[in-house]
């Protein structure tokens, strides 16, 4: 009598979830469409993604890329930083081998003879030394200068231009007609502006200031030196006839000891001073022309793009600065007889010191 209820229980139990087995198995190809349609679309995104991978691998070009430093400057790594992002944003992938050059001429040969058994397709140089060294030397390879502050015709010892048909580069010469505009921008009320030259060193620059100087109603005043132990009377003879100094890049001229001197005598005398850079600024001139570093990287490595396709160094120009910053030194500012304008001081691109 017990167990029959209970069989029939234990079957009313096995009915029902026969039951439930049995609606879900019902319902179950439409949630399984559902979810073979997910399925399907995953395969064909991540097909879609791996497809877009390997085309992106496909298209990054490896290169053997060497570069030579000739200092280990936080200049040269933000050019060299630039550098790469205009190679890697046009596909090409460089494997990199770096060099920094020693002092001797041993350690400058042995850099460079590990540079060439390692036949890299194109050689990067950072800095006038490393420039000029490797132009000396190779005449083959591609090279490829940046942060140089002469064009390559006026390297030291490199003169035979065709024998550099392998040389391109973006050096950090600010356009004299650059610097002109904000000197007149700086100090409209200024009319004579002095410089001190070493013929040898900086006359074409200067006979080209001179020119656009006379063309904006402006005087050069010029005093010419041969060596460093002329610069004290030079300096003495402008600091009461001029009312700005212009500093132009002549190795004559600007050594650490004159550079010292000339900022000091010019400073008490109440003369601005354009100075080459923010370094100069920082040691008391009142203002100069700043490059982007990276920028001028990212220039080299344009020119490095176009070689890389094909294109002969010797068809492509050197490159000059298309980015600035005005570094100013605002303790110098309040020491001056003749006033900066207001407007220079504002503008975004200042950077007071």
């Amino acid at each position: 009598m017990i167990r029959r209820p209970c069989n029939g229980v234990q079957r009313h139990v096995m009915t029902e979830q026969r039951s439930v087995r049995f609606t879900t198995s019902n319902s179950s190809p439409r949630a399984q469409r559902r979810v073979w349609l997910r399925f399907v679309s995953l395969v064909f995104l991540l097909a879609s993604v791996l497809l877009t991978c390997q085309q992106v691998i496909s298209a990054t070009t490896r290169v053997k890329l060497a570069v030579i430093k000739s200092l280990d400057l936080p200049e040269y790594n933000l050019a060299f930083d630039g550098f790469i992002s205009a190679l890697q944003s046009t596909g090409y992938e460089p494997v990199t081998t770096m060099v920094t050059l020693g002092r001797s001429d041993a350690d400058v040969e042995r850099a460079l003879q590990g540079i060439r058994n390692d036949k890299p397709d194109l050689i990067l140089a950072l800095g006038t030394r490393a420039a000029t060294e490797i132009s000396r030397r190779e005449k083959r390879t591609p090279i490829v200068y940046s942060m140089v502050l002469k064009s390559l015709s006026e390297m030291p010892g490199i003169t035979d231009l065709p024998s550099q048909a392998n040389v391109t580069g973006a050096n950090l010469n600010i356009p004299l007609r650059v610097q002109l505009q904000k000197i007149r921008r700086a100090f409209p009320t200024a009319r004579r502006i002095g410089v001190i030259s070493d013929p040898a060193q900086t006359k074409s620059q200067v006979d080209s200031v001179r020119a656009m100087a006379k063309a904006g109603g402006l005087e050069l005043r010029v005093q010419w030196v041969t060596n460093e132990n002329e610069i004290p009377n030079a300096v003495r003879a402008l600091n009461d006839s001029i009312d700005v100094f212009w500093m132009l890049p002549d190795q004559t001229v600007l050594t650490p000891r004159s550079s010292r001197f000339i900022i000091f005598e010019l400073i008490k005398a109440g003369v601005p001073i354009m100075g080459l850079s923010s370094a100069y600024v920082k040691a008391g001139a009142l203002l100069a022309l700043d490059c982007d570093y990276q920028d001028i990287g990212r220039q080299s490595g344009e020119l490095a793009v176009r070689i890389l396709a094909g294109q002969p160094p010797a068809q492509l120009q050197q490159t000059q600065p298309r980015a600035f910053t005005l570094a100013v030194n605002m303790k110098v500012r309040e020491h001056l007889r003749v006033p900066l304008d207001e407007s220079v001081v504002q503008d975004s691109n200042v950077v007071a010191f």
